[in-house]
């Protein structure tokens, strides 16, 4: 166990950051937004390019959650965010599983499989990973940065990683606009980002979904 921390250490303080960032950022831009409402809705297209392409960056690297930006967007561009907020969401997606790809290099996933049964289930967990990263994105609770990392590490296919991750993000990314849309106030919106009984409804429906899914197919795999 030691040996394993020890030759991982870099690896598993990256994911603990990626943890815990998003709450400290988002409280901070939290502020700023509330005290500058007024040149936020003033914003013009060029200003809005920037803060999505800004965004990229800060999700994929956990320094803000995406229900955060979907939220704040839905709530000053509408509807219209969803297509900038799709794309952000792809990109910062393809950001994260690459620079944890370059950080770790194979390691954590090498070790993984020097003990058989691990192995194997890491196997039987790759025949379905397209529908596993599809329930994993679904989840509103499950950290956007943190799964970048852990299905990088697990070798999962670029490919599979980014269609079925975008999949998956576009329910919770609808509610999350949605319940923007919905928002009077910007401070209540962010102190209160579920609040309405349908809208939490919804959101535990997405994550009982999530972990009814998640849970069929480890137990599958760990059963074979």
């Amino acid at each position: 166990m030691l040996d394993f921390l020890k030759k991982n250490s870099f690896t598993l303080l990256y994911t603990f950051f990626l943890g815990l960032m998003p709450l400290l950022v988002s409280s901070s831009i939290s502020y700023w937004v509330i005290t500058h409402e007024q040149e936020i809705q003033a914003f013009t297209f060029q200003n809005w390019t920037i803060a999505f392409i800004i965004a990229c960056f800060t999700m994929a690297f956990a320094l803000t959650p995406t229900t955060f930006i979907a939220l704040l967007s839905g709530y000053f561009l509408g509807w219209k965010a969803f297509l900038p907020i799709a794309i952000s969401y792809w990109i910062a997606s393809f950001l994260g599983f690459k620079t944890a790809q370059m950080i770790d290099g194979g390691r954590f996933l090498k070790i993984l499989s020097e003990k058989p049964k691990v192995k194997q289930i890491l196997e039987n967990l790759q025949k379905d990973e397209f529908k596993i990263i599809l329930l994993a994105r679904l989840s509103p609770v499950l950290p956007f940065a943190v799964t970048n990392v852990l299905f990088s590490f697990s070798g999962t296919k670029l490919r599979n990683f980014l269609t079925a991750g975008f999949l998956g993000m576009l329910p919770r990314t609808i509610l999350s606009i949605w319940i923007g849309t919905q928002a009077q106030e910007i401070k209540k919106l962010i102190e209160h980002p579920s609040e309405g009984s349908l809208s939490q409804i919804l959101i535990l429906g997405l994550i009982g979904g999530s972990i009814l899914g998640l849970g069929y197919f480890v137990k599958k795999a760990v059963e074979k």
